[in-house]
C-alpha cells in the first residue's frame, strides 16, 4: 500500500479540494466540537461591533446636516453605545474560550492522533506505510503551523465572510435604489465598479496562490530541494544524542558545511523566489486597489451630487464599499489558506482513516481451572512488513502449561519474533498457531492476550505508580502489588520509599516521583508479569544489560517462583538458560537443535557446542 496524498504543488480537482477542505472542518470539530459555533458568534458580534461604529458616525452627521442639535442626538448615541458595550463583552468572553482552544489544538490532536495509536493493530503500526505516512505527517507540519493553521485560517474566513455579509445588508438600499431609478451611466457604473471587485479579488487570489506554490518548495519531496538535509543539520544533527559525537570526532566543519554555507545557499534561493512572487504580488492588487477604489468614490459622488444620498450615507455607503472590497479579497485569501493547510494534514486524514488490518475473532477462550492450555505453531513462516527476507521459516513447535523451555541463539535468529507471533503482535505469513486445536485468529484477541506475560528486553514502565505499573490499572490488590514485588526481589528496596506501592516511577506526574535505576526498573517489571497470574510467561532477554553470571541468576530465581505456568526464557547467553530441561537452539529462523544442555553439549559438530565453547569464557568451563 502506497500513500494517497498528493504533493501540495500537484493539482486538484474542484470535488478533491471541496473534500480536503470539509475533512479539516470535520476534524476541527472533533477535536474541539465548541470551536466552530463559539468562532461563528464571536466574528458575528466582531463585525457588528465595527458596523456600530459606522453606524453612529454616519447618523450623526447625517442628523447633523438636517438641523438636528447634538443635544437630541446623545440619548440614541448612548443607547447605541451600551449595545456596543455589551457586545464587546460577549465577543471578549468569546475570543477567550476561542483562543484557549485554539492555543490547544496542537495538543488536542497529540491526543486523537495517541488513541488512534492504541486503537491500531501492532502490524499496522509498523508497516512501511504508517512510516512513510509518519515521515510524511512530520514534514508537512514543519510549514504553516500544522493544525494552528487551520483553526486559525477557519476564523479569518468566518470573519471575511461575515464581514461582506454586513456590507452587502448595508449596501443593499443603495443596489435597489439604483435598479429602480438609476439611469444607463448609473448601471455602467455598476456594472464597471462589481467587475473591479471581482478582478481585484481573481488577481489578489491568483497570486496568492503563485506566492503559496513557491512556498510549497520548502517541503517538496523533488530531487534538487534540500529541505530534509536543512532540517535534519538544523535539528536533528545537532541534537544531544549526536553533539557528544560531534565533539569527539570533530564534525562541526561538516556540520557547518550544510547548516551555514549549503543552507544559506538554500535561504536565498528560496527566498529570491518568494520576494519576486510577493513583488509582483504587491504592485498588481495596489494598482487594482487604487483603480478600484477611484471607480468607488468616483461612482458615490456622481450619485451623491445628483441628490440621491445624504452626506451621512455618502459616509456609511464609502465605509461599507470599502469593508466589501477587502472582504472579498480577503476571502479569498483565507480560503487559499485554509486549503493549504488542509493539504497539508492530508496525510494525518489518511492516518486517521486507516483500516485495522487484523481479523478480530469472536471465540471466547475457555477458562480452564486446571490451565490445561497447549500452543502449537503449525508450519508457520513469517515476513516482517517491508521485508523480503523471512524472520521465521518452517517453524514448528508444542507449548504445554507447566513446561520450562529455554530458547537461545544468535542476535536475530528468530527468538523474538517467535513470541511476538504467539502473543499475536503479527500474523504467520504463512501456516497457523493453534490453541487447543484451534486457530488463534479466531479466538476474542483480548481473552487470547490474557493468557500471555511478556518482559521483552526493551520493557517499558509507565510514569503512574509502582502500583499501576504492576496492576497495569487504576485499580488493584494493593497485597498482591505487594506479593509480587517482593517475590521479583523489590521488597527490599519498596520498604525504603515513603509512599510504598504509591510512589511514582519517574517524575513525569509526580516530583516526588522516583528515578529508578535499570535493575530496579527491571524486578517491577518482573512483578507486572507475575501479577497478572497469566498461564504462559515469556522472558525475552528482559537481563540483557547483566552480565552472563547476573542474568543466571535472575532466571533461575524468577523460575522458582512461576510455579504451575508454563515459561519460556529467551536469550542468546547460552549458560542463562543451562537450568532448563528443554532447550531449543535457533539459528536463521529454524529449529536446529534441541535437547537438555548434556544433551547438546555431546553434539559436538552442532551449534550449542559452538556457542558454548565460544561464550564459556565469561562463565567458567565448557563442560
Amino acid at each position: 500500500m502506497e500513500v494517497n496524498s498528493k504533493r501540495i504543488t500537484e493539482k486538484l480537482t474542484f470535488k478533491e479540494k471541496k473534500q480536503t477542505v470539509f475533512r479539516l472542518i470535520k476534524e476541527i470539530r472533533i477535536l474541539a466540537p465548541k470551536f466552530i459555533t463559539a468562532t461563528i458568534a464571536r466574528q458575528f458580534f466582531s463585525v457588528a461591533a465595527g458596523y456600530i461604529g459606522i453606524y453612529i458616525s454616519t447618523m450623526v452627521v447625517g442628523k447633523l446636516e438636517t438641523g438636528i442639535s447634538a443635544r437630541k442626538m446623545i440619548p440614541e448615541v448612548l443607547i447605541w453605545l451600551t449595545a456596543g458595550f455589551f457586545i464587546y463583552i460577549l465577543t471578549g468572553k468569546l475570543s477567550n474560550e476561542c483562543e484557549v482552544i485554539k492555543s490547544h489544538s496542537w495538543e488536542l490532536l497529540d491526543i486523537r492522533m495517541a488513541v488512534k495509536n492504541m486503537e491500531m493493530n501492532y502490524p499496522d503500526l509498523d508497516s512501511p506505510y504508517t512510516n512513510e505516512l509518519y515521515r510524511r505527517m512530520e514534514e508537512d507540519n514543519r510549514w504553516g503551523n500544522g493544525i494552528y493553521g487551520g483553526f486559525l485560517h477557519f476564523e479569518k474566513l468566518c470573519f471575511n465572510m461575515i464581514n461582506a455579509l454586513f456590507a452587502i445588508v448595508l449596501l443593499a438600499p443603495i443596489f435597489y435604489g439604483l435598479f429602480i431609478n438609476g439611469g444607463a451611466l448609473t448601471y455602467v457604473f455598476f456594472g464597471v465598479l462589481v467587475a473591479a471587485v471581482i478582478v481585484n479579488g481573481i488577481g489578489d487570489y491568483y497570486f496568492g496562490k503563485k506566492l503559496t506554490e513557491y512556498m510549497a518548495l520548502w517541503t517538496d519531496d523533488k530531487p534538487e530541494d534540500t529541505n530534509l538535509m536543512w532540517y535534519y543539520a538544523v535539528y536533528e544533527g545537532v541534537s544531544m544524542e549526536n553533539r557528544k559525537y560531534v565533539k569527539i570526532y570533530d564534525a562541526v566543519k561538516l556540520l557547518k558545511e550544510y547548516t551555514f554555507n549549503h543552507g544559506r545557499e538554500f535561504l536565498k534561493y528560496k527566498n529570491d523566489l518568494m520576494a519576486k512572487a510577493c513583488g509582483r504580488q504587491q504592485l498588481v492588487i495596489n494598482v487594482l486597489n487604487i483603480g478600484i477604489r477611484g471607480i468607488c468614490y468616483l461612482f458615490l459622488t456622481l450619485i451623491a451630487a445628483g441628490g440621491g444620498i445624504a452626506a451621512g450615507m455618502l459616509l456609511r455607503y464609502v465605509a461599507c464599499f470599502e469593508r466589501l472590497t477587502n472582504s472579498v479579497q480577503d476571502i479569498l485569501n483565507s480560503a487559499q489558506a485554509f486549503l493549504l493547510v488542509a493539504r497539508r494534514q492530508s496525510t494525518m486524514f489518511e492516518f486517521l482513516d486507516t483500516q485495522g488490518s487484523f481479523y478480530e475473532g469472536k471465540l471466547p477462550v475457555e477458562k480452564r481451572s486446571d490451565n490445561e492450555y497447549e500452543v502449537e505453531f503449525q508450519n508457520v513462516s513469517f515476513k516482517y512488513p517491508g521485508s523480503d527476507e523471512y524472520a521465521l521459516r518452517n517453524f514448528s513447535l508444542k507449548l504445554r502449561i507447566g513446561e520450562r523451555m529455554a530458547v537461545v541463539g544468535k542476535n536475530g535468529s528468530g527468538k523474538t519474533t517467535m513470541i511476538k507471533l504467539l502473543c499475536r503482535l503479527y500474523e504467520p505469513t504463512e501456516g497457523i498457531i493453534c490453541l487447543n486445536g484451534i486457530d488463534i485468529r479466531k479466538y476474542d484477541y483480548n481473552e487470547y492476550m490474557q493468557l500471555f506475560s511478556v518482559v521483552f528486553q526493551k520493557f517499558s514502565l509507565f510514569d503512574y505508580s509502582i502500583a499501576e505499573n504492576v496492576a497495569s490499572g487504576e485499580d488493584f490488590d494493593a497485597g498482591k502489588v505487594k506479593e509480587c514485588l517482593i517475590k521479583a526481589g523489590f521488597g527490599e528496596r519498596l520498604a525504603g520509599l515513603e509512599k510504598g506501592i504509591t510512589t511514582c516511577v519517574d517524575k513525569g506526574f509526580d516530583d516526588d516521583g522516583v528515578m529508578f535505576s535499570g535493575g530496579e526498573r527491571q524486578k517491577i517489571a518482573l512483578a507486572r508479569a507475575l501479577y497478572k497470574n497469566s498461564p504462559f510467561i515469556l522472558l525475552d532477554e528482559p537481563t540483557a544489560a547483566l552480565d552472563p553470571v547476573a542474568e543466571y541468576e535472575v532466571y533461575s530465581a524468577f523460575d522458582a517462583i512461576v510455579g504451575s505456568r508454563t515459561a519460556v526464557y529467551i536469550s542468546h547467553r547460552l549458560s542463562s538458560c543451562r537450568f532448563c530441561d528443554d532447550i531449543i537452539v535457533f539459528d536463521r529462523g529454524r529449529i536446529v537443535q534441541r535437547g537438555s544442555h548434556e544433551e547438546l553439549m555431546k553434539d559436538k559438530p552442532g551449534l550449542y557446542f559452538s556457542l558454548w565453547t565460544a561464550q564459556a569464557q565469561y562463565y567458567g568451563s565448557a563442560d
